[in-house]
């Protein structure tokens, strides 16, 4: 026995930074992708430009595509249904963000559905000079 060599094991050895590279990467990739999510998908609006305050209070978005499509919270509605989608909520204040080339009479009738659902609140979505 004494001619025979001892046989060492050797231990498996992963090695961690190729999966700490790749998570990372994940990590990056979410942190982008997720930055440039709209909050409203399918209703791109580009609101006109003033100077105004912002307002802090929680507000129901009605929004106005330059195509006359609305939506009550992100979700399509027709103009005769405002009215119904609004007075299930209370009365809160509403926010209408109507695309800079929308229809002026598309954004009234709207106004006037607001008005006979009982909206007293009612501002209008700028987007600020400069921007």
């Amino acid at each position: 026995m004494a001619g025979k060599t001892r046989r060492h094991q050797i231990g498996v050895h992963v090695d961690m930074t190729p999966m700490v590279d790749v998570m990372m990467l994940l990590v990056i990739f979410f942190m982008m992708t997720t930055a440039f999510v709209t909050v409203y998908p399918g209703f791109a609006v580009n609101l006109p430009q003033a100077s105004a305050e912002k307002q802090a209070e929680k507000q129901i978005v009605v929004l106005i595509a330059k195509d006359g499509r609305i939506a009550v919270n992100g979700q399509p509605v027709a103009k005769e249904e405002i009215a119904a989608a609004i007075s299930s909520m209370g009365k809160p204040t509403v926010s209408i963000q109507a695309d800079k080339e929308a229809s002026h009479g598309r954004v009234v009738e709207v106004m006037d559905e607001l008005h006979k659902a009982g909206v007293t609140k009612l501002a209008i979505a700028i987007e600020e000079k400069g921007r």
